[in-house]
């Protein structure tokens, strides 16, 4: 055989080898590719029942929803138990449908703005299937499969937690609105730091007006209190016992005027290197300091009216017998008698007598007063002539008077009285001349004005203002002018009782005065009285004067003087005069009588029953009778409410046999008798 021939066989045999030899090993590659395409195959099958089992077991609702359609793609069991809705209706359904429909725009506004990746979208309203809104947290993901924007959404139910969070926030600011509308001041501080921690406003304007950032940079101890070791005091007592109850200091205002406090508070942390803060509350009283001030002055006044009263109601029934005593006396004698002119004397004194007694029960407000429906214009106007004699002609007087004035309910005698005694002292506080000034309005105090002047009550009220252009008043002496004796003019030139009787009938009438002054200032004095709806009324009388004809009287006193006085009166004046000493022996004689009596004349304050229960009774048996009250004063409120609700005649002790006659014939020619 050639040897190429051997040649050409051996290559051809180890090509044949080496083919085979390539296959073989082929075949191994194909073996293990297919191996590990099966393992990857499992790995891959093995991941995506992971991630439906993620999915679609997952605890919080899941879904996949098509972002341009925002139509659900794939929705877990825990959405359809969470949201009420089917598969097969979620799957109908879009992302909108499950939103409030005012919430829809925002979402269509962060499904646009969001990017692909993860994203925590935060809170947001979802709508359940029956109707209730729940609040849940959604975190995303987006991302794109076959050319199509889809986003994975996780949805966490808080709605409890929001609630919870809403009630904190509503508890937060319910607090701060407690704590800053508080009308008294709370505050922490830092007992070492000596500055304040917090404040809340009601204190900034207790230590005048601070800004929080000025009250927070303030010295404790040298800018707020008075006294820096009232500051020392109080953190020793809290360090011994924790806390403080009512402890009373004063601050130092930022104008350095001082403001009386009352500080309650505890002291907390000061352990493991805490600070220690003070935490506490403030009342400022300076306003009950001066309301104390006040009581304290009524009742000092109060004091000493019932002590003038008491002794004006004894020494009234002593005045009567001797004004009568002596009008009889002067009546039975001429006047060339040599006693006249003793016995004028006598009736003068008695007179002036008189006036002091309803000086002292002006003050005391224990005088019967007569109010009626007035306009205080009136009152005024009628009084302007009686001041022009009084205040002289080197003081200008000058009046301006509200045309809208309302009525109020006074006695305009006494309200007379008032004026005339302010002008005495307007007109003694300007030696030199110069100008006395009255003014009528109409004004409404509001609480605001009633928080700085206690004890005045809100409302509407007539105002009369009387001001001078005097000396003014000391400042010092300011809180004690409406005491009684209190003056400040030499001796025999003053009583004293002039502002006293002043207050003494404002308040009476259920009014307020207020005296504004300075020294070289002048002086304004305000008075304030309720108004009222209701319209003067004229009282009737008969045409016919009616004159002393022999008309059958009954005098009812249980002092014998003036009893036997009064009847002596009348008889002279041309009446038939019975008496009786007291309410169980006049209606004795008026069942004698068969009640034939013209007018019972009766004292108000009685042993045993009062005139005024005599009164009600003889309305009860003889309707017809009339009855005329008298009294020195009486402390009986409910006797004074009455007579004056009945508007019966009423002749005020001690009197002229001039004032009886007039007052029994008023009292006759009435057409208004006891209502029973």
């Amino acid at each position: 055989m050639p040897f190429l021939v051997i040649i050409v066989l051996i290559a051809a045999t180890v090509t044949i080898i080496v083919l085979l030899q390539t296959s073989a090993r082929r075949r191994r590659t194909i073996t293990q590719l297919n191996v590990q395409l099966a393992e990857k195959a499992q790995a891959v099958a093995a991941w995506q029942r992971r991630q439906g089992l993620l999915f679609s077991s997952n605890p919080c609702p899941m879904w996949i929803y098509d972002c341009q359609t925002l139509r659900f793609l794939e929705v877990n069991d825990a959405a359809v138990k969470a949201y009420g809705y089917s598969q097969e209706e979620f799957l109908a359904m879009t992302l909108v449908e499950i939103r409030p429909e005012e919430d829809v725009p925002i979402l269509l506004e962060s499904v646009r703005q969001r990017h692909d990746g993860y994203s925590a979208v935060g809170v947001w309203r979802h709508r359940h299937k029956d109707g209730s809104i729940i609040f849940v947290e959604i975190m995303a993901f987006k991302f794109e499969n076959a050319g199509h924007q889809e986003e994975l959404i996780l949805s966490m139910n808080v709605t409890e937690r929001c609630r919870v969070e809403a009630a904190l926030r509503e508890s937060e600011a319910s607090l701060k609105a407690l704590v800053d509308n508080a009308p008294f001041g709370i505050s922490q501080s830092l007992i070492d730091g000596n500055r304040i921690k917090t404040l809340n406003p009601a204190l900034r304007k207790m230590l005048g007006d601070y800004s929080v950032e000025e009250a927070l940079q303030l010295n404790i101890s040298e800018q707020v209190y008075a006294d820096p070791k009232d500051r020392d005091r109080l953190i020793e007592v809290l360090r011994r016992s924790g806390r403080i109850q009512g402890w009373e200091t004063t601050f130092r205002g930022r104008d350095g005027s001082l403001v009386p406090v009352r500080i309650t508070g505890s002291l907390s942390g000061g352990e493991d290197g805490t600070p220690e803060v003070f935490s506490a509350y403030v009342e400022d009283m300076t306003q009950q300091s001066a309301l104390e001030q006040q009581v304290r002055q009524v009742q000092k006044l109060e004091a000493v009216g019932r002590l003038a009263g008491g002794m004006a109601h004894d020494f009234n029934n002593v005045l009567v017998v001797i004004k009568l005593s002596t009008e009889l006396m002067l009546g039975q004698i001429t006047p060339e008698s040599p006693f006249s002119k003793t016995l004028l004397q006598i009736s003068n004194a008695a007179d002036r007598a008189a006036a002091l007694t309803r000086q002292m029960l002006a003050f005391g407000r224990q005088q019967m007063m007569q109010p009626r429906i007035i306009n205080l214009n009136t009152v005024v106007s009628e009084t302007t002539q009686m001041l022009r004699r009084v205040i002289g002609e080197d003081i200008q007087l000058v009046t301006n008077l509200s045309e809208t004035i309302e009525n109020s309910r006074l006695d305009p005698d006494q309200v007379a009285q008032v004026i005339l005694n302010l002008a005495v002292n307007a007109r003694d506080a300007m030696p030199q001349g110069g100008t006395l000034h009255l003014e009528t309005s109409t004004v409404d105090l509001d609480e605001t004005y009633t928080k700085d002047h206690p004890p005045v009550q809100p409302g509407r009220y007539v105002m009369l203002s009387v001001s001078d252009t005097g000396t003014g008043i000391d400042k010092s002496i300011l809180p004690r002018i409406f005491d009684p004796f209190f003056t400040t003019k030499e001796l025999g030139k003053g009583t004293g009782l002039g502002l006293s009787i002043v207050y003494g009938i404002v308040k009476q009438s259920g009014g307020y005065v207020w005296v504004y002054s300075e020294p070289g200032h002048g002086t304004t004095f305000k008075l304030y009285f309720p108004t009222t709806t209701a319209s003067p009324r004229r009282l009737t009388f008969r045409e016919a004067f009616v004159r002393p004809a022999g008309q059958a009287l009954l005098v009812v006193e249980d002092d014998a003087n003036i009893r036997s006085n009064v009847c002596q009166c009348l008889q002279q004046l041309g009446y038939q005069a019975s008496q009786a000493d007291s309410a169980a022996a006049a209606l004795r004689v008026c069942e004698e009588l068969q009640g034939k009596i013209d007018l019972v004349i009766t004292d108000l304050v009685m042993a045993g029953k009062s005139g005024n229960e005599l009164a009600t009774d003889l309305a009860e048996r003889y309707p017809g009778i009339r009855v005329l009250f008298m009294s020195g004063y009486t402390e009986d409120s409910a006797a004074r409410r009455e007579i004056l609700l009945r508007n019966s005649p009423f002749l005020q002790k001690p009197f002229s046999v001039a004032d009886l006659a007039k007052a029994v014939q008023d009292t006759l020619a009435s057409t208004t008798v006891m209502p029973v």
